[in-house]
């Protein structure tokens, strides 16, 4: 991109200004040149306009609420039952192979 040349000294802010918005409408018509004059985009239609946003945030809350009631049962109480602690290893074996067991 190329700076627009230095104006002259005594040149007036208004030619300077028409100067600027020449090269605008310029480069505006080379754009829409090489875009075809493309319209934009209407904005799409939502997906499904018959539901609103309350609609919707009732009916993920209802799915979250069905996923939670299908949870699995607790554990049976004799699975959490207290359970005797086991002795502690051998000096010479943790010192060895660092294991615990």
């Amino acid at each position: 991109m190329t700076t627009p040349p230095d104006p002259p000294p005594d040149s007036s802010l208004d030619q300077r200004v028409a100067s600027l918005e020449n090269g605008h409408a310029t480069i505006l018509g080379k754009l829409d040149q090489l875009l075809g004059s493309q319209a934009p985009a209407a904005p799409a239609s939502p997906e499904r306009p018959e539901i609103g946003i309350t609609q919707e945030i009732r009916d993920g809350l209802a799915a979250i609420n069905g996923k939670l009631d299908q949870r699995p049962a607790a554990p049976a109480a004799a699975d959490l039952a207290e359970q005797p602690p086991k002795p502690p290893a051998r000096r010479i074996t943790r010192a060895l192979w660092g294991s615990d067991e």
